[in-house]
C-alpha cells in the first residue's frame, strides 16, 4: 500500500502493519518517542504503547493515523 502518514514525536498512531502474520501488536494505540536508525541503518520508531506503558521499536511502515 501507498498511505502516506505524517509522524511527529508525540504523536498517537494506531500500529497496524500491511502484513497479516504481524498480529502481536495489532490494533494497539501508541505514542512517538524518538527516531532510530539500527545497525543495518534502516529507521525505526521508538513507541509507548498506551495500554502497557511500555516502549517498543517498530517499523515506519506499520504506523497508521488514528481513525475514530
Amino acid at each position: 500500500m501507498n498511505d502516506k502518514v505524517n509522524l511527529t514525536l508525540g504523536g498517537s498512531y494506531v500500529f497496524a502493519p500491511d502484513n497479516p502474520r504481524k498480529t502481536k501488536n495489532r490494533g494497539r494505540i501508541c505514542t512517538i518517542l524518538s527516531f532510530e536508525l539500527n545497525a543495518e541503518y534502516e529507521l525505526g520508531v521508538r513507541v509507548v504503547f498506551h495500554d502497557t506503558n511500555r516502549e517498543s521499536v517498530l517499523q515506519v511502515s506499520d504506523l497508521k493515523t488514528i481513525i475514530e
